[in-house]
């Protein structure tokens, strides 16, 4: 049988390069060499693609690390600043170890469709909606799906009275957001005017409109959902030394992630029903994370939906599917087999 052709996508322009590239090296290693003939692909933060046309040997794959692209060299090589995709190697996919703005928010899932490349995860249109926190909200609260309060407030139309008005409206804490911000990147939770007034003013320095919600106090989770498949438990984040879950809780061992999350069963079970609900109102394909907040009385607030999951060895989404007894490994298989006949 012959071995499928992987394009293994990982970095971009985003802020979330570098979790990207570890995402993208997780899976290289994983995936099974007598299955797949595997060419990562490298996208620097200036849009440069780095790839070579041979497949990665058995102990270049096992050994694999970005050092690889430094040393590509020959005839072989390939370094070209936005290539055409039709310059990449022949491949019956392409698996997105993207995040973030650009690799995430629908841009290179339409470059693909573009070169009829199919490819992990959801589609354009979901993936776009996902990303804009906004659209993303107004989709949930049209489809009865519980999301905290929130305005939205334009650069142009900002004063010290609408802070005063949306602190009124949402309370303090006041958590405030790029809506196009990735992995807890882009977010404050402002105590106070003066804090928020802050925030405010370095946020608005790479966006033209801001997300401002209500805190909802309490707990939160994410769990994962996988068309098809039994549904996964979710995570609890538990913050140790910070009040949510940012960036640096998030890659700096600054939150506990208990998995499965020491939740009832009827609690779980109304979680994982959100993120599926969540998953098909945003148009999602495959697989997708939703996060969500709980309160002391258990009600649930959709958050955000991630439509490409961190695919590190230790993100959210090979956890949740080790308690299902699915190894990362065939973790990459199921997305791989249900992304290729998806119908997004």
């Amino acid at each position: 049988m012959a071995r499928m052709r992987v394009l293994v996508l990982m970095g971009g322009p985003s802020t979330e390069h570098d979790v990207s590239v570890v995402s993208g090296t997780g899976v290289v290693r994983a995936m099974n060499p007598d299955k797949y003939n595997i060419h990562p692909v490298l996208i620097d933060k200036d849009g440069t693609w780095h790839w070579s046309s041979r497949e990665l040997s058995p102990y270049q794959k096992d050994n694999f690390s970005v050092n690889y692209f430094r040393g590509l060299e020959g005839t072989a090589a390939n370094t070209k600043k936005n290539p055409a995709l039709s310059e990449l190697p022949d491949a019956d996919i392409a698996f997105l170890a993207l995040h973030g703005k650009w690799g995430e928010d629908g841009h290179v899932q339409a470059l693909l469709e573009n070169w009829g490349i199919p490819y992990t995860g959801c589609g354009l249109l979901a993936s776009a909606l996902a990303m804009d926190k906004i659209k993303s909200k107004e989709i949930y609260r049209a489809n009865g799906i519980p999301t905290p309060p929130y305005r939205v407030v334009f650069k142009h139309e900002f004063t010290g009275d609408v802070l005063v008005n949306v602190a009124d409206e949402l309370g303090f804490p006041l958590v405030i957001k790029d809506p196009l911000g990735g992995s807890s990147i882009g977010i404050g939770i402002a105590k106070d005017m003066d804090e928020a007034g802050k925030i405010v003013q370095d946020l608005y320095k790479d966006t033209n409109r801001l997300l401002f919600e209500k805190f909802i106090a309490g707990g939160e989770a994410s769990c994962g959902y996988i068309e098809g498949e039994k549904p996964l438990p979710p995570t609890e984040m538990r913050m140790t030394t910070r009040e949510y879950f940012d960036y640096e809780a998030k890659y700096n061992g600054e939150c506990k992630e208990v998995t499965p999350a020491e939740f009832t069963p009827e609690l779980t079970e109304r979680i994982q029903e959100l993120v599926k609900k969540a998953h098909y109102a945003l148009g999602g394909a495959g697989y997708s994370r939703t996060d969500v907040r709980i309160t002391k009385d258990g009600e649930l607030f959709a958050i955000e939906t991630n439509t490409l999951p961190g695919m590190t060895p230790t993100s959210l989404l090979p956890q949740q599917a080790a308690c299902n007894g699915i190894t990362y490994s065939q973790l990459i298989d199921m997305i791989i087999e249900k992304s290729l006949y998806i119908k997004r």
